[in-house]
């Protein structure tokens, strides 16, 4: 079967701001925190140390500039997720490695974790934001499980209830972590939940 190749960046239909605003923009974007998604956009100008009138150029408002963050870290899950998927092993060996890469992720780039569930709560505010979370998240992962389940590798029943269980746990894990803590320990992490995980779609 073909893999899904996550690595080149994607278009989010999303506004583009100049390159100097954008990298402005996305250096305080991992200090936007919140399941609510609970900031104003003279926060955001603040922050970011530009004028106010600058953002309401480029962007129409809290929602826009909240899908133009969200989609700048759905484009590095998307490639630690192609990534990982490329590499080479068994289905599982893939899935372990997939797993591992999103929660490293969300350790780099905690806001991804604090910020989507809000986002997918609030889909018809980012309905093409949920959208892309699904194309470049769920999806790869679906196909992957698709994948073991034809080979026999894993034991499924339902594909994409299995493909957000999963990608659902290590967002948790990751969020209490950072409520409990203000950060995530990877490996101890890793350690203790992808066996788990794993083992509930393995054959037995």
């Amino acid at each position: 079967m073909r893999r899904r190749d996550q690595n080149e960046r994607q278009d989010y239909n999303v506004k583009k701001p100049p390159e100097e605003l954008a990298q402005k923009l996305l250096a305080i974007s991992d200090q936007l925190t919140g399941t609510d998604l609970d900031v104003s956009v003279d926060e955001i100008a603040k922050m970011a140390d530009v004028p106010r009138a600058t953002l309401y150029y480029y962007f129409s408002g809290k929602e826009d500039l909240i899908s133009f963050f969200l989609s700048d870290k759905l484009h590095r899950v998307s490639v630690a997720i192609g990534k990982a998927m490329a590499g080479e092993g068994s289905v599982v060996q893939r899935l372990e490695n997939t797993l591992t890469a999103v929660m490293e992720a969300m350790a780099e780039h905690p806001a991804l974790c604090t910020e989507m569930p809000g986002a997918v709560k609030e889909a018809a505010k980012y309905t093409e934001v949920v959208n892309e979370a699904e194309r470049v998240m769920l999806a790869p992962f679906r196909e992957l499980l698709i994948e073991g389940k034809a080979s026999g590798e894993l034991v499924i029943d339902d594909v994409n209830t299995t493909a957000i269980a999963l990608l659902g746990a290590v967002n948790m894990v990751a969020l209490f972590q950072l409520v409990q803590t203000g950060t995530i320990d990877v490996a101890t992490t890793n350690a203790a939940l992808i066996p788990a995980l794993i083992n509930g779609v393995a054959p037995r």
